[in-house]
């Protein structure tokens, strides 16, 4: 199961199935299709079946198809979107040591995934601002 949403997470990117049209989007929709994706990865990385540098490429991603976004401005945040962009930015902050072996960052970040995926309640102490 893992190797098949792994498939299908990559022929995403690879085949610019994502945000063909990111033009005009939800904000909502972007973020549950990229909060789903990046707790995979941040679960992967903790398993050691993804590098850091591989969920980098993930991020920057991300914020290129976010730059693409015309809209974003006229939506409001939802909690599920603070978090997720105070996740990205956290992974960025500590790097990849601390994510991996510093336990309070990781308890932190797998606390915050967990919510991403639907497993927590929301923690309401996360103010993440969109890039």
């Amino acid at each position: 199961m893992l190797d098949e949403h792994w498939r299908s997470v990559r022929s995403d990117y690879t085949e610019g199935n994502i945000c063909k049209q990111a033009s005009w989007v939800l904000v909502s929709e972007f973020v549950d299709q990229k909060a789903e994706q990046l707790a995979f990865y941040l679960e992967s990385y903790w398993q050691d079946k993804v590098a850091f540098k591989e969920m980098d490429c993930f991020i920057w991603d991300v914020l290129e198809e976010w730059a693409a976004i015309k809209n974003a401005d006229t939506q409001m945040y939802t909690h599920k979107e603070r978090v997720f962009w105070h996740v990205i930015y956290q992974v960025q902050f500590v790097g990849g040591h601390s994510l991996r072996h510093d336990a309070s960052v990781r308890d932190e970040v797998q606390l915050y995934t967990l919510y991403l995926k639907g497993g927590k309640p929301c923690p309401l102490d996360v103010i993440g601002m969109r890039p």
